[in-house]
Order: C-alpha cells, then sequence, then structure tokens
C-alpha cells in the first residue's frame, strides 16, 4: 500500500484559494483606506488669516479666506496677550484692551463665531479700519504694537468629516489637530 502524499492536488487547489482570498481582503482594506484618505482631503477646508494694507484708499482690512475644496466650521476663536487668554471678537478685544483704539476709525467689523462655516472659497471680512491719515496710520501702530507685545489670534476649525484645523496668526499656516481615538 503506498503512503498518500501530504499534498495532494484538492489540497494545493484549497490553499491556492485562501491565499488569493486572504490576498483580495488585504488590497480591498488598502484601497478602502486609501479612497477615504481621497475623500477627505477632496473637502479639506484651507484657511488662512490674511491682511490687506492699502495706502492709497488709506485702509487696512484683516479677512480669513478659505482656500480649500470644503467648508471651515468654526470651533472656537482664542486671542493671546501679554499672557491673558480672550475669548472674544478681535473688534471686542481691540476696544477693550487697546485704548488707542477709542480714535480710530473702524469702517467694518464681523463676528466669526463657533459654528460659523466659512465655504469654499469665501472670505469672511473681520476688520477693516482707517478711512483717514490719523485712523489709518494710528491703526497700523496699534498692529506693530500687538506684534511685539506677545500677541496671538487662533482659529479652530473642522471639516465636514470632523477633522479638526486649527491656524495661528504669527504661522498663518493651518495644522491639524490630532484628536485622540476613542
Amino acid at each position: 500500500m503506498a503512503g498518500k502524499k501530504f499534498l495532494s492536488t484538492d489540497k494545493i487547489v484549497a490553499l491556492t484559494a485562501m491565499f488569493i482570498g486572504v490576498l483580495t481582503l488585504i488590497i480591498f482594506i488598502r484601497q478602502t483606506n486609501i479612497m477615504d484618505t481621497q475623500g477627505r482631503l477632496s473637502v479639506m477646508p484651507y484657511l488662512l488669516l490674511e491682511t490687506s494694507n492699502n495706502g492709497e484708499n488709506r485702509t487696512f482690512s484683516i479677512d480669513f479666506v478659505n482656500h480649500g475644496v470644503g467648508p471651515a466650521i468654526v470651533v472656537s476663536r482664542k486671542i493671546y496677550y501679554q499672557g491673558k487668554t480672550y475669548d472674544m471678537e478681535f473688534h471686542d478685544f481691540l476696544k477693550s484692551q487697546i485704548k488707542e483704539m477709542d480714535s480710530i476709525h473702524i469702517m467694518n467689523h464681523t463676528t466669526v463665531q463657533p459654528g460659523f462655516a466659512l465655504i469654499s472659497g469665501g472670505s469672511r471680512n473681520i476688520l477693516r479700519a482707517g478711512g483717514d491719515n490719523y485712523s489709518y496710520f494710528a491703526f497700523l501702530k496699534v498692529m506693530q504694537e500687538l506684534d511685539k507685545n506677545d500677541f496671538e489670534y487662533e482659529l479652530i476649525y473642522n471639516s465636514i468629516y470632523d477633522d479638526k484645523w486649527v491656524v495661528k496668526a504669527s504661522t498663518n499656516e493651518p495644522e491639524q489637530i490630532h484628536q485622540p481615538t476613542n
């Protein structure tokens, strides 16, 4: 009686089918992860804090602009100044903390409250000051003084996938905030 072979044709076919199945599963998982990453990047907001100094019209503007392809949903905004933290609008901060602002003409100011969504390609004017020589040059001086005195403006926002980002006045480049996984 001849001994049976351990690797018969049936076993080889079965092992090959299992190997192909496991390999297919690995490829499927990898492709799903790539598609998820691509989906997240296709709706990623890219918020920047932009300033505009128009010497001809004697105005200085500060705007948030979304250069990304998805909406930026504001979570919080904070101002850090001389070791203190303020959770308030930029205009309100200037009026309450900088005495020189009493004599400066503010042409326009808007709010950026939690829950506000800035659409792709959209912008939000935070503040426009000036209009006359005195207000224009006085506001430029206030901005220079803020830079010298440990000033920071920070805006935290989400994408529609709840990815968190922060943009700061000092770096003006969005940085992803890595959230702990549950």
